[in-house]
Order: C-alpha cells, then sequence, then structure tokens
C-alpha cells in the first residue's frame, strides 16, 4: 500500500518506510479494496499473489519499519546503562505458584495431582456412576 501511494521506496533513503502515511491516498484504498473485496472465496495466498505477486507473508516489513525505534532504544540502553532481558529465578516462580495454593496438572508442583492420582478419581467417579445408576433401577 504504501509502495501503491507513492510513499515508500526501499531503493530511495528520502522515502522510509516508517514515514509512509497512505492516509487519503486512493491508490492505497483501491489495492486495499482489491485484496479485501474477495472475502473468504479464495485462499488468502492466492488473493496477495494475485494482488502483489508475492504469495507469502513476511514478517520483515514489520522490522524495517520499527529498525528507527529498535536503533534508538539499542542506543538508549547503552547510554542510560540498562539491563535488557530476563533474569531466571525458578525458585521464586515456584514458591509464588505454591503460596498462591495453584495446581499444575501433571505434578510437576508438590500440591497438584499426578496423572494416576486423576485416573483413579475418573475410575472412581465412573464406578459410583453406575452404582447410582443401578441402585435407582432397582
Amino acid at each position: 500500500m504504501c509502495r501503491a501511494a507513492g510513499q515508500y521506496d526501499p531503493n530511495d533513503p528520502r522515502k522510509p518506510l516508517h514515514k509512509c502515511d497512505v492516509y487519503r491516498h486512493p491508490e492505497a484504498g483501491n489495492l486495499l479494496k482489491q485484496i479485501m473485496s474477495k472475502g473468504a472465496s479464495q485462499p488468502w495466498q492466492e488473493v496477495l499473489q494475485e494482488t502483489l505477486g508475492e504469495g507469502r507473508l513476511d514478517g520483515s516489513a514489520l522490522r524495517e519499519y520499527f529498525a528507527p525505534l529498535e536503533e534508538w532504544l539499542r542506543l538508549e540502553n547503552l547510554r542510560t546503562n540498562e539491563y535488557v532481558g530476563w533474569n531466571y529465578d525458578g525458585d521464586y516462580c515456584k514458591r509464588s505458584i505454591e503460596t498462591a495454593n495453584l495446581q499444575v496438572f501433571g505434578g510437576y508442583y508438590n500440591h497438584s495431582p499426578g496423572v494416576e492420582q486423576i485416573n483413579h478419581i475418573l475410575l472412581g467417579t465412573i464406578m459410583l456412576s453406575y452404582l447410582i445408576v443401578f441402585y435407582l433401577k432397582l
């Protein structure tokens, strides 16, 4: 849409993708209308191929669009000496789940029933159901 509106040219540094504005550009609107008019009548890959000449989606345009922000963040984090990332603290996570009295299926945490216990509970429930149905028929 940015190319159709003449707002973006990958070979022209004066027309970067992050400065693209397709508002009130009929060329971009017509392109979007052409794509959306197909609805669910065709697979989206075919619609893209017919309209844009490209039948697959790729995240490179998003990376290109946000490249100036990404570069600014990188430089700002270096300037302010910010730590980027996560520190693993598995013990904290385990304690927080246990203290919240949460149960995780599979017995990974101490307070959750294991698969074997769940099978026994299920079998007991089925047997109890049969006994109740049998008793009610008598």
